[in-house]
């Protein structure tokens, strides 16, 4: 079994639905401790695991990807690549979701409610 990590995945998600969609799908992910002595905004760090068939992994990804961009508007995706450039996620673009995803060090996920949330604390 490979344990070699994917991508990391930053997540600024209050309602955690992508880690729900990861769960639901059976996407293998760890947890990164927090190590910060300093308050930053983000929910969580997550690892995503490597599978040994990376192909049906991705695919399984890419929809679950595109699903959370569908849930709610203003929803974003950004992603660094291994050459260092940093992208956004389309979710009307499949076959360029699945580039991105082969070639992410990072992605990450933020909902707008997230702000909302911390403004109200």
């Amino acid at each position: 079994m490979n344990t070699d990590t994917l991508f990391e995945l930053v997540l600024f998600d209050p309602e955690n639905t992508v880690v729900s969609l990861l769960e639901k799908r059976d996407i293998e992910f760890r947890k990164q401790p927090v190590t910060r002595q300093f308050v930053v905004a983000t929910d969580e760090t997550i690892e995503v695991i490597g599978t040994d068939n990376p192909e049906i992994l991705i695919e399984n990804l890419v929809s679950i990807f595109v699903e959370w961009l569908e849930g709610k508007q203003n929803r974003k995706l950004q992603a660094q690549l291994v050459d260092g450039s940093i992208v956004y996620i389309d979710k009307n673009d499949t076959d360029g979701v699945t580039y991105i995803l082969k070639n992410a060090l990072k992605v990450t996920a933020f909902d707008p409610e997230y702000n909302t949330r911390i403004g109200n604390q």
